[in-house]
């Protein structure tokens, strides 16, 4: 009875599994069908504007696929008749079923219309982008974006109506010049460096920049007014000017232990990392520190607002004897013994202990803070690209955002950062560079060669 029994369920059981099979392996067939025939269509995203091209312009791209992933992208201009191939790439197939390729991509394109012989006018980009699917006859979804544009080769016109005949090392002048239609940047590069334009109050069609010129420059190699128009064509209009050399002093600086003893301990709270013994310290704050207190100041001094918030000449700090000049090349000797040469690119004034600091000028506080070598710092923005620093400051009575009124106080004076005796440390600066304050300070001298153009 029981062996029966037995045989009755085997035979029950043997058609279960010859079903179930059959079901398993067609859902697998389902499955593996439904992922490579997955239809979810590739993206393409542009970064910025593509309606203007101009002589030369670089478009960058992302592509994304979230199933099978990217087989082939590729770009393509066409004007008229004429089409062009911009980009094309093609991708390996890694797999067969989630990632068969990458899932997102991003490039570039770099145009040339002259080159490929393109003429001003409408004319259409466009993008197609394949994914690994098996769908559409095995040749996967299709993305195609076209993006109408125009071709404008045509810089705009620049024309220069003045600027300095000459220049000194460390010293400023103003550039003037007209634009013959709306563009998108304007200003002066001098020596592969931009100064920044701004539209002169009360004459729509003329613009100025102020230039400064380090306090090291050898020679002029460039020196030109530039606007980029919306679709990036760049108009210039090159100018001359004579390079003086500025008459900068040579100082030895005796570095003792009673001055490290002093300032290292200060130094620690904010620069942990130090290593070695008091002089090596010592270096690591006037190289290192330097160089990174200086790439802040350059960032803080190289946005500016174009409105002018000064006027007239740039005062110094009252009943004060100048300590240290501009540009003076110091030497740092250690026990007898030479240890490093820095520049100094201010002004150090000094007067009476923790005497009052007032702002040279109308200005905004872009820095209110302690800042290495400095050591308690303030740096007011006056517009067009000038800015003014106080440093060495034992106490600072203002906030970045306040703007401060021509004499009002700012903070006093003092020793903090690589400061040996209460002094202030006093910079001009245009478009990030340290320049001379001595111009700044010569009424004459400023109504003469800026205010004069501004008026």
């Amino acid at each position: 009875m029981a062996n029966s029994l037995r045989i009755n369920r085997s035979s029950r059981s043997k058609p279960a599994i010859l079903y179930i099979i059959p079901v398993l392996l067609l859902l697998a067939i389902v499955v593996a069908l439904f992922l490579l025939l997955e239809r979810e269509a590739p993206r393409i995203e542009i970064d910025g504007e593509l309606d203007l091209i101009g002589t030369h312009r670089e478009i960058n791209f992302a592509v994304s696929d979230k199933k099978s992933g990217i087989s082939h992208i590729d770009a393509v201009i066409r004007q008229g008749g004429i089409e062009k191939k911009l980009f094309e790439k093609n991708f390996q197939r890694q797999g067969y079923f989630h990632k068969a390729g990458e899932h997102n991509l991003t490039d570039y394109i770099k145009i040339d219309t002259t080159a490929l012989g393109f003429k001003d006018g409408k004319a259409e980009i466009v993008f197609t982008v394949r994914d690994f699917s098996y769908w559409n006859l095995m040749r996967g979804n299709i993305t195609e974006r076209v993006f109408p544009v125009t071709v404008d080769t045509q810089p705009p016109k620049v024309s220069r109506m003045d600027s300095p005949r000459q220049i000194v090392q460390g010293g400023v002048g103003i550039v003037m010049y007209k634009v013959s239609e709306p563009v998108q940047t304007h200003g002066v590069r001098v020596n592969d460096y931009f100064h920044p334009g701004f539209p002169v109050p009360g004459k729509n069609d003329l613009f100025g920049a102020i230039i400064g010129l380090p306090h090291d420059t050898a020679k002029i190699e460039d020196a030109h007014v530039e606007a980029v128009d919306a679709a990036g064509n760049l108009g210039t209009a090159p100018f001359g000017m004579i390079l003086k050399k500025g008459n900068f002093k040579r100082d030895r600086i005796n570095v003792p232990e009673t001055f490290l003893d002093l300032k290292i301990p200060e130094f620690s709270q904010y620069y942990p990392e130090m290593t070695g013994n008091n002089l090596e310290k010592y270096l690591y704050v006037n190289n290192k520190v330097r160089r990174e207190n200086d790439k802040r100041i350059m960032e803080l001094c190289s946005h500016s607002t174009g409105e002018q918030l000064w006027q007239g000449h740039f005062t110094r700090m009252a009943r004060s004897s100048n300590r240290a000049g501009y540009a003076d090349h110091r030497t740092y000797y250690y026990n007898g013994k030479e240890v490093d040469q820095q520049t100094h690119l201010g002004i150090d004034l000094a007067s009476t202990r923790h005497s009052e600091v007032e702002a040279a000028n109308t200005g905004k506080v872009v820095f209110a803070d302690y800042l290495g070598i400095y050591g308690n710092m303030v740096i007011l923005d006056h517009g067009l690209g000038v800015f003014s620093l106080y440093s060495h400051l034992s106490g600072i009575d203002v906030a970045a955002g306040d703007m401060v009124e021509k004499g009002g106080k700012i903070g006093t004076t003092g020793t903090s950062g690589m400061a040996g005796g209460d002094h202030l440390h006093f910079s001009m600066l245009v478009n990030g560079i340290l320049v001379n304050p001595l111009e700044w300070w010569d009424a004459s001298w400023l109504d003469l060669n800026i205010l004069s153009s501004l008026k």
